[in-house]
């Protein structure tokens, strides 16, 4: 049976990044770049006053006095062209932004500044507080023109979206999102909004595995629940494979009613492997379905739904990224601490729904109370999952294991 690592290579081996198209900045949120972006001009366009003050010249520092006495000469705005050049003796009454008028190598804040609004035509500045370069920044300071701005493979933030509009960006580059079919399979299934009867569960796993694909950019497309019938399966299949991806919860144990790696087949999809050593997520089947047109990769995720999320989260949502143009990093483990004693049960690797925080700066973990991979009430306490192994015997608190946050939950710089 493949291990976690194996299987993803395969997974990941078959994901090609998508194509690219134009959008609008204001619809650029959270999209991926598709290329690199360079800075058109420099930043800041202009030399400019970081303060509200007055601009002045340090050449005034040749007179002894300790106060300097400076004429003023002219106010300027956030938007103006100063008409005045500055002297030893002027200074020109400036608010934050605005463009430096020529001679000025210093902007001395005005709480720094004697300076009475009924008298506006003077100032007086201590000579200490006159300081070359002080309070300005000189064109091209945060950025020159033709430095890097972002990397193609950048997933755009708020920040992001204003260093765009800053720059002129208004139209860019991005990996068109990938598109991704989600069928519940079983005929158990009922809505989640209606009652329950004898012998029959809720749809969790659709609703589950929708947003889990949103949080990932992709575009989710619900084809409901198909019947434990071949004809059913058959005909929500087909309309599944005309999706980049195709995601089916159910149907690929060992079951009377397994139809789901039969039915793939018959489609012409073609299996690349059925199982993995891990728990929960042992069933886990994956395929392509290759045509002219497009590539559909296809998981057949089990229909416990604590093993459909955890084995989206190890290998779907990989997947997704690297379709989507994500620069996946070099594979490596965030790891955090056991803040309890505890037992691993069976003899497969097992990703533990856990509780994971900081506590005096150092990550750490708490495994919840969980009773196997139909227990979903569980995964509300848990942000994520930490790997245990029976192989490492019972575990102490202090004892350093692997851990992966769940979904769009806050994870740390560099990870």
């Amino acid at each position: 049976m493949l291990s976690v690592n194996d299987a993803l290579a395969l997974v990941l081996d078959l994901a090609l990044p998508s194509a690219s198209e134009s959008v609008d900045l204001a619809d650029a949120l959270h999209r991926i770049l598709a290329v690199e972006l360079r800075t058109p001009h420099d930043s800041p366009p202009f030399d400019k006053s970081l303060m509200d003050g007055f601009a002045v010249a340090t050449s005034a520092l040749k007179s002894d006095n300790e106060f300097l006495q400076f004429a003023v000469v002219e106010t300027i705005t956030a938007g103006m062209v100063p008409l005045n050049t500055i002297t030893a003796t002027t200074a020109t009454r400036i608010m934050t932004g605005a463009l430096l008028p020529s001679g000025c190598d210093c902007v001395v804040p005005i709480e720094r500044a004697q300076f009475n609004e009924t008298s506006p035509d003077f100032v007086i500045i201590q000579r200490a507080d006159v300081c070359s370069e002080a309070n300005l920044m000189r064109q091209g300071g945060a950025a020159r023109q033709g430095s890097p701005l972002l990397a193609a493979g950048t997933r755009l933030q708020p920040q992001q979206i204003a260093a765009l509009a800053e720059f002129g960006h208004a139209r860019l580059t991005v990996n068109v999102q990938p598109s991704v079919a989600v069928l519940a399979t079983g005929n158990e299934l009922i809505p989640f909004n209606e009652p329950l009867r004898p012998g029959a569960i809720r749809n969790s796993n659709e609703p589950m595995l929708l947003a889990q694909v949103s949080t990932c950019g992709g575009v989710p497309v619900s084809l409901g629940v198909a019947q434990d019938t071949a004809q059913d399966l058959s005909t929500r299949i087909q309309h599944g494979l005309k999706h980049d991806v195709l995601l089916l919860s159910g149907g690929v144990s060992a079951g009377t009613l397994d139809l789901v790696p039969r039915q793939l087949a018959a489609a012409g999809v073609e299996q690349v492997f059925h199982g993995v050593d891990m728990k929960p997520g042992k069933p886990l089947w994956f395929g392509i379905r290759r045509s002219e047109s497009r590539s559909t990769l296809v998981f057949g995720l089990p229909g416990n739904p604590v093993s459909s999320l955890v084995c989206f989260e190890l290998f779907v949502r990989p997947a997704l990224q690297k379709i989507s143009g994500i620069q996946l990093r070099e594979a490596r483990r965030l790891t955090a601490a056991v803040r309890q004693p505890f037992t691993v049960n069976g003899s497969r690797p097992v990703y533990q729904p856990s509780e994971i925080s900081v506590h005096d700066g150092q990550l750490v973990v708490r495994p919840v109370p969980w009773n196997g991979s139909s227990d979903l009430r569980a995964t509300v306490e848990a942000n994520g999952m930490a790997l245990m192994s029976s192989a490492h015997g019972d575990y102490v608190a202090g004892d350093v294991v692997p851990v992966w946050f769940w979904g769009d939950q806050v994870r740390l710089p560099g990870v």
